[in-house]
């Protein structure tokens, strides 16, 4: 930003989608920093632009047919192969269409399990083995009784407290 205040955000990826700054208008903003700001708001923000995108862009096509390949390369460029982003693209599509969705309570425990620096994988709202890891290191630290679950014991206790300020 010091260098170029202009260039930056529009060389930055935002979002949930991490479209590029500079392709603001595909998302349905005015300007850079229109798109920034929204996205900076709001997680529905990000998702209505990168929504946005994909229909200016002509990339929901090859997703509602599930067309991996197609959309990868559209949204990776002609790299994708090389580090089978389609590939994972249709795992994680198989994993979500099994059935099982994510948990909103999981994702946030994911969330503050990362920022005590207990968790390092994604924030995906499922509890799989490293999750289990996670809660179980926690729970022992903060002296609580090691269920492996996010209890609501062990989500008060990971919850950080407001600052002192903020309660007055």
């Amino acid at each position: 930003m010091a260098f170029d205040p202009d260039a930056a955000p529009q060389s930055a990826s935002w979002g949930i989608g991490q479209i590029m700054g500079e392709y603001f208008h595909l998302a349905g903003y005015s300007s850079v920093e229109a798109m920034v700001s929204a996205i900076v708001d709001s997680e529905t923000a990000q998702l209505e632009a990168f929504s946005t995108y994909l229909k200016s862009t002509r990339l929901d096509a090859p997703l509602r047919v599930r067309d991996w390949a197609s959309f990868a390369r559209g949204y990776n460029g002609p790299d994708y192969a090389r580090s089978g982003y389609d590939m994972r693209l249709s795992a994680a599509f198989q994993k979500l269409a099994s059935g099982t969705l994510p948990d909103l309570n999981v994702r946030a425990g994911q969330l503050y399990l990362t920022l005590r620096g207990f968790y390092t994988n994604c924030i995906d709202g499922m509890i799989g083995p490293d999750t289990r890891e996670a809660i179980l290191a926690f729970q022992q630290s903060a002296g609580l009784p090691p269920t492996g679950q996010l209890d609501d014991r062990t989500m008060r206790a990971l919850i950080p407290a407001p600052p002192a300020s903020a309660a007055a």
